[in-house]
């Protein structure tokens, strides 16, 4: 049977389990749905709240790490460490501080969480929901007035330890060749490069607040972020 991909279409942990999928020919439907709208929607399918989960009909893989684990496992400890890092630390640093740049934007949140195909009712009940399911994602990830600093810090130390891997020019994070670890680099950096390939319904830069749109700015310029960059011109299609 064609898997069943149940997801949040924004989420870059989304995008990880979308590239994985795709690079391996494993075939699937997406199932989007909303926030908070997509909790409902896992537990059906044998998740937990998170997404996205992969109904294979005999079992489901319920976040974006057991997709890896199950279609593209890294081929070392040292890979394994590194995807660790990414998945744990920057992926949830950057959904953060996207999230407490963009909570504030109502249209511009709105079109990212109902633009994908998600079923007609969710799409017309976001807007009047809003100002709920705005509370409900800020309280879910713990946000506060000083998210987009606190996290900025810990996207930047991050990115420092990446530069410094491939300072010496490397195309690829570990080894010679495509790894998860670079999937889930350039996944989960894209809310901070907003790169044109990402498949999900991310913000334009010219939606996005002032500062955001500084802050994606210098991510673009930073050589991480054009390693990411690179990654989804050259690999994502």
């Amino acid at each position: 049977m064609t898997a069943l991909l149940i997801t949040l279409p924004v989420s870059p942990y989304v995008e990880l389990a979308r590239w994985t999928l795709d690079r391996r020919g494993v075939a699937y439907t997406e199932e989007a749905h909303a926030p908070v709208f997509h909790v409902l929607a896992t537990r059906r399918h044998g998740g937990t709240g998170t997404v996205p989960v992969l109904d294979l009909g005999s079992e489901s893989l319920i976040d974006a790490r057991h997709v890896v684990r199950r279609f593209d496992p890294l081929p070392d400890a040292e890979a394994e460490q590194l995807f660790d890092e990414l998945f744990d630390v920057l992926g949830v640093a950057v959904r953060a501080w996207a999230y407490a740049y963009m909570l504030p934007h109502r249209a511009a949140t709105v079109r990212a969480w109902t633009s994908f195909d998600v079923p007609a009712w969710e799409r017309q009940l976001v807007p009047a929901v809003f100002p709920i399911l705005r509370i409900a994602v800020g309280r879910d990830l713990g946000l506060t007035g000083r998210s987009v600093r606190e996290q900025r810090s810990i996207i930047d130390l991050a990115l420092r330890r990446l530069e410094e891997r491939i300072a010496d020019g490397r195309r690829y994070l570990v080894g010679d060749a495509l790894t998860a670890a670079d999937v889930a680099l350039a996944a989960l950096l894209a809310p901070a490069i907003l790169p044109a390939e990402y498949v999900g319904p991310l913000p334009s830069l010219e939606e996005v607040p002032d500062q955001m749109r500084r802050d994606v700015e210098h991510f673009r310029q930073h050589p991480v972020g054009r390693f990411a960059a690179r990654l989804y011109r050259e690999e994502r299609a």
